[in-house]
């Protein structure tokens, strides 16, 4: 229930961003048409933040809501708020001529940082298929995408798969082996280890008290040199504290040592040792005591100058350990301090963002992701619920309110065949159901029996006209359609010359932008406002915040199903009421002693084309095979393949944040980055999702070797959740030319049938080569690019998941034409700048848990710029092998490691990144095919030659 109040409350918070963002654009068609581009370019983009911060709470509120009728509220909203969003990106893309836009004046504008503004993958992704569909790829062993073509693609991304082995977590990586374990052969195992210990401990007892007690016979015998022991005592200066915890105990006794000095000991007596005294006088005794105190007096002299001497040498003893002791708190302190200054600066490049040490308690956040998904999946058991309530509710119409309708309509009906006979003495004919049956007797939208007197006298005047008056008439009607036509062609023609005279001007003063036309006010928009504004009107009564179970509206079904049941019974009425006519006619008839005519059955109309011809019906030359063979044979022959689990987010790459001035003020043409690669790609994917969102058919992605370009194919089939068709070269090369139409009609209906799906196209320019090279030639790769647009792009329709993606890395040997015509969307992907490259080796380097996270990288990324991602991601695995990791602790990794390895390979060639020749080959084919990007070398052209005219004038006058 708390779940459920905090959804109905931010559902309010977002109505009124909605009502916020239709006010901006109410706002905007109150504006002046204007030429300022940028104007209208910041108009635009103030729209197009606004509508991404709204399909993202939509998104929310669509993936949350449980309550069906809401939900399909709210799905129109987001449908018509996304489809919005996109329109919005195309005029952008238009004014700027790319397919890479900025928008950081808006941004500044409203507070906002570009991640705001990106488009994220929508929660409500992927769209499910259907369980028996499901089951006929889950349960299959599929082929790994890439691995037929991996020698003919250069793809960073399959040349590096083993070496990243290691450090892909499960289930990923292959799982090593399970083996058996042997438990009684273990248990016995345990059992020996524990008595051969309790042997051993019971035998060095024994040893050690026959040490003790027997000494002679167990001590060995003594060697020829003396045994000194070396006594270990612990100092330390006095109130000073220990560094270390050391133990406190003299060692000075070995029991194994030599027999001699252990009676040194007072506490231990040899066996048969008994100590005698001699017996002494006691005249000795005194003379003894005489002698001893004149030894001791003579002695004193020498005494005092031993003491002086010792009180030296402690002296000097003393500063030798004060001179120690310093230098050590010297080493100590010099320590402590480098250790705070590495930490101070570890916190201040941390603080400034220069490396993501970041660790978040993610804790909280999976709870309540956990919290959010459950709520999304019980969707279905609502869905289920609402069906129930509309079978039962169904049910209860027809039961307690059924007869009295049927009852109603046939009583209706019955009066208008009484008023027919009172009125015109006929019987007028019922209508059919595809015309609306007795729908429309009841509505009053009929032929009335006085209009049917009418067109009867007309009859009669008619059949007694002459033929010249019957030819003049025809005559007169047809010069009247001649002339409704002659004017119809006069307004087209008319309009034709205006959007003629318009893009004249339009070429020649600018164009004009009007935000009231339908460029701006779009289909999208009166949708979103009209579903908006319906929603208030009718939710306006129910509260949704004491809904906390979310019940449907039952009122609402009622209403519903009533009239459903109204059409229903309706037809019932129909063919009961037609019989009876047909008797009333027969009757009248013979009344009237006229001839009985039956009434010739109408036929519904056929359904015509766009253009008023009739649509010619295609032969599905697959018709006859079932689902299950179609996926059989396509698995047989490797097409359908599985893939590995990635997302967009794996594709590294930073922001070009200052394209914005470059290109607005500065009048540049600034090359994009490789993060806004993402945002781009997720805007084509919107249509692959349960909503209906438009989106591209085909997309082609060009870039040299190493740029990702698997990584994007495969994060494109993961995160959509779709079923990946190789139709590359190689796997079409088995199949013979005269079988590819039944081959790609068999893809296509496959591709339908287990949508979302992606047909893949690696090295697609092989596909429409200018010339074969000769090992291809028995592949024969052209016959595919030869049916590709007819049987299979120029197939899809805008509602189909399918999608087309092809990737090049060498896209000038192919025709331009036709591989122009298969793809919407022709991709660049640019080259690696600064901010990517720091990034993509610090992901490198992340990737090994013993790397320090600070190593200082920015001179390195400095240097290797414009190397490719695959090029760095291989330097790393292979410079960071298991024994140069296992030296970190005594050899810490260094910068120029990397650096060498770049530069001297095992091999002793150099790696070299993509120089500007190899990259204006691939810029100069993207600027053939696409338009944004020709119309944008155009306007960089006559700016440059624009800015070369004034300094050539001047140059001229100061040579006069």
């Amino acid at each position: 229930m708390a779940q459920s109040k905090a959804l109905a409350k931010f559902w309010i918070t977002t109505t009124e961003q909605l009502q916020n963002v239709l006010e901006h654009e109410r706002r905007m068609q109150t504006v002046a048409p204007t030429k300022d581009v940028r104007l209208v370019h910041r108009l635009v983009s103030d729209l197009y933040c606004r509508y991404t911060q709204l399909c993202r709470s939509l998104e929310r509120c669509f993936d949350q809501t449980l309550q069906v009728q809401k939900r399909a509220v709210v799905q129109r909203l987001l449908e018509t708020a996304q489809a919005r969003l996109l329109e919005f990106g195309t005029k952008l893309k238009d004014i700027e001529l790319s397919e890479f836009v900025y928008v950081d004046g808006t941004l500044q504008e409203q507070h906002l940082i570009p991640d705001d503004v990106q488009a994220v993958r929508p929660c409500f992704f992927p769209a499910k298929r259907a369980a028996e569909l499901q089951s006929l790829i889950v349960g299959r062993s599929l082929a790994s995408f890439g691995e037929a073509g991996s020698e003919s693609n250069e793809d960073s991304d399959s040349e590096i798969e083993a070496q990243e082995e290691e450090l892909m977590p499960l289930p990923t990586v292959m799982k090593r082996p399970v083996e058996q374990r042997d438990r009684r052969k273990e248990r016995l195992q345990a059992a020996l280890t524990l008595i051969t210990a309790h042997e051993k401990a019971r035998q060095a007892r024994v040893r050690q008290t026959n040490f003790r007690l027997h000494p002679d016979q167990y001590y060995p015998k003594p060697i020829d040199e003396e045994i000194e022991d070396v006594p270990y005592e612990f100092s330390y200066r006095p109130g000073r504290p220990m560094l270390y915890p050391v133990k406190r105990t003299v060692f000075n006794w070995d029991f194994q040592k030599k027999k001699r000095n252990v009676v040194d000991f007072a506490y231990y007596s040899p066996p048969g040792w008994e100590e005698s005294v001699p017996a002494v006088s006691s005249q000795a005794e005194k003379m003894n005591t005489v002698l001893r105190s004149n030894a001791k007096e003579e002695d004193k002299s020498a005494e005092k100058a031993a003491e002086e001497a010792t009180r030296r040498e402690e002296a000097k003893e003393l500063i030798g350990l004060n001179r120690a002791a310093t230098k050590i708190q010297r080493c100590w302190r010099t320590y402590r301090f480098n250790k705070a200054q590495r930490r101070m600066r570890y916190e201040r490049s941390k603080f400034l963002g220069l490396f993501d040490d970041y660790e978040p308690n993610l804790q909280a956040a999976h709870a309540v992701e956990e919290v959010h998904a459950a709520r999304s999946e019980r969707k279905m058991e609502f869905d289920q619920a609402f069906l129930a309530a509309i079978a039962d509710e169904k049910a209860r119409i027809l039961r307690t309110r059924g007869p009295a309708i049927l009852e109603d309509i046939t009583e209706f009906v019955r009066a208008w065949f009484r008023q027919w006979y009172d009125e015109a003495h006929a019987f007028d004919v019922i209508p059919e159901p595809f015309q609306g049956g007795t729908v429309l007797i009841v509505r009053g939208e009929t032929l009335t029996p006085m209009e049917y007197l009418e067109q009867e006298r007309l009859k009669r005047l008619a059949k007694l006209m002459s033929p010249a008056q019957k030819k003049k008439e025809a005559e007169a009607r047809k010069a009247a359609r001649e002339r409704e036509q002659e004017k119809k062609r006069a307004e087209k023609e008319r309009l034709r010359e205006q959007a003629r005279e318009k893009r004249a001007r339009e070429k020649k003063e600018g164009k004009t932008y009007d935000f009231t036309e339908p460029e701006f006010v779009s289909n999208a928009y009166l949708t979103l406002e009209e579903t908006f504004e319906r929603y208030r009107k009718d939710w306006a009564f129910v509260s949704e915040l004491e809904n906390l179970y979310d019940l449907p509206v039952m009122e609402w079904i009622t209403l519903e199903k009533f009239a459903e049941v109204h059409q229903e019974l309706h037809g019932e009425v129909h063919e009961l009421l037609k019989t009876e006519r047909e008797l009333l006619q027969m009757a009248l008839c013979k009344d009237e002693r006229m001839k009985y005519k039956p009434p010739k059955p109408k036929k519904p109309p056929r359904v015509r084309g766009p253009k008023g011809k009739k649509r010619k019906e295609t032969v599905d030359p697959t018709a006859d095979r079932s689902v299950e063979s179609i996926v059989d044979e396509l698995v047989e022959r490797n097409v359908i393949k599985s893939y590995r689990r990635r997302t967009l987010e794996e594709f590294i790459g930073d922001f070009n944040y200052a394209a914005f001035e470059r290109r607005n003020r500065l009048e540049q043409d600034p090359p994009p980055a490789l993060g806004e690669i993402r945002s781009i790609l997720r805007s084509y994917l919107f249509g692959m999702g349960p909503l209906l969102v438009p989106k591209p058919k085909s997309l082609c992605l060009l870039a040299p070797p190493g740029s990702g370009k698997t990584l994007l194919l495969e994060a494109i089939c993961h995160e959509t959740d779709s079923v990946l068709f190789d139709l590359s070269v190689d796997s079409c090369g088995p199949i013979e030319r005269t079988n590819m139409p039944y081959f790609l009609q068999l893809v296509l209906r496959a591709a339908r049938l287990l949508q979302p799906s992606v047909i893949a196209i690696e090295d697609v320019h092989r596909a429409f080569y200018k010339k074969v090279p000769p090992p291809e030639q028995s592949l024969d790769p052209t016959k595919l690019g030869t049916y590709l647009f007819k049987l299979l792009v120029k197939q899809l329709s805008p509602d189909d998941k399918v999608l087309l993606v092809g990737t090049s890395s060498q896209p000038w040997l192919a025709k331009v034409g036709p591989m122009k015509k298969c793809f919407e969307k022709m991709l660049l992907l640019p080259r690696c700048d600064y901010g990517s490259t720091v990034l993509l080796w610090r992901y490198a380097l992340g990737r090994f848990p013993t790397v320090p996270r600070d190593l200082d990288v920015s001179a390195l990324a400095k240097v290797t710029t414009r190397y490719s991602a695959g090029q760095i991601l291989r330097c790393t695995a292979e410079v960071l092998t298991i024994r140069r990791r296992m030296q970190f602790g005594r050899k810490p990794l260094q910068v120029q490691e990397l650096l060498d390895h770049l530069l001297a390979t095992p091999d002793g060639t150099p790696q070299y990144p993509v120089t500007d020749k190899e990259y204006e080959k691939f810029a100069k084919w993207h600027r053939k095919v696409d338009k944004l990007a020709k119309q944008r070398a155009k306007l960089t052209r006559d700016r440059q030659l624009a800015a070369e005219q004034p300094k050539a004038k001047s140059g001229a006058g100061a040579s006069k």
